[in-house]
């Protein structure tokens, strides 16, 4: 890894506790949610919302700008600069470069269960597949998603096919913590290709450069050293430490 990156790929230790269980550390627990009284993410997304928030559109154009960094590191030079659209529920959405600005949109929750380590996908939204199928992406849960509160605050990084605007999640409890609602008018969505998880020398490796998870770490990461605050300032960080 390219050392200049290596700050995004780093997670915050204090949103962290040590599990006697698992012999490491897991990610913290909102206090408010199942029986959770460990307080130390509602009290960072306090501070958080006493930021101002920053302009939605610096907020898109700073993840572009870091999805084009990770690109470029892994050897495509070309930077995406397009304007297109997609057809998602007979409507349509517009594509600005690297991600998509979806409007009045309602995802249905995914489904699934395990088969020992392995989790079986046995239903997700289409309009994953059709995201998917655009941007000719090897999963359906190649993709991050941002979204914010009335107040324009970026509630959550995340990825995968659960868009959602729950208000009894994590990141719900902290958003009704600090007196914001989710604006769930619209979401962006950065779909995650083959030249972001893989490089040009090794297009088909068997092991991907970045994880979804990897990716999803970094961006948020990033917005953070560019001053963007993020109510659920922990959840992009990943359930375990990882030293």
């Amino acid at each position: 890894m390219d050392e200049s990156l290596k700050q995004y790929f780093t997670q915050d230790k204090t949103g962290y506790y040590f599990s006697e269980k698992d012999k490491g550390y897991i990610l913290r627990g909102v206090a408010g949610v199942k029986k959770c009284y460990d307080r130390t993410r509602n009290e960072k997304a306090i501070k958080q919302a006493e930021i101002e928030p920053v302009p939605l559109s610096k907020v898109y154009s700073y993840i572009n700008e870091f999805i084009e960094i990770i690109r470029n590191a892994n050897g495509f030079k070309d930077k995406i600069i397009q304007i297109d659209s997609i057809q998602l529920d007979n409507k349509e959405h517009v594509i600005i470069d690297n991600g998509i600005i979806i409007r009045e949109n309602k995802w249905e929750l995914p489904q699934g269960h395990w088969e020992g380590k392995c989790y079986i996908d046995d239903f997700h939204d289409e309009k994953y597949d059709v995201i998917k199928n655009k941007f000719k992406l090897e999963r359906v849960s190649d993709i991050l998603w941002f979204k914010f509160t009335d107040k324009g605050h970026l509630a959550v990084v995340a990825s995968t096919c659960d868009i959602n605007w729950n208000d009894k999640s994590t990141c719900g409890v902290l958003v009704n913590e600090v007196k914001e609602k989710f604006d769930d008018s619209f979401v962006f969505v950065f779909p995650l290709t083959q030249h972001m998880i893989r490089t040009k020398a090794e297009p088909n490796s068997y092991y991907r450069k970045y994880s979804s998870a990897d990716l999803e770490l970094a961006v948020g990461n990033y917005l953070i050293t560019k001053g963007v605050p993020i109510i659920d300032y922990y959840s992009h960080m990943g359930h375990k430490y990882n030293k």
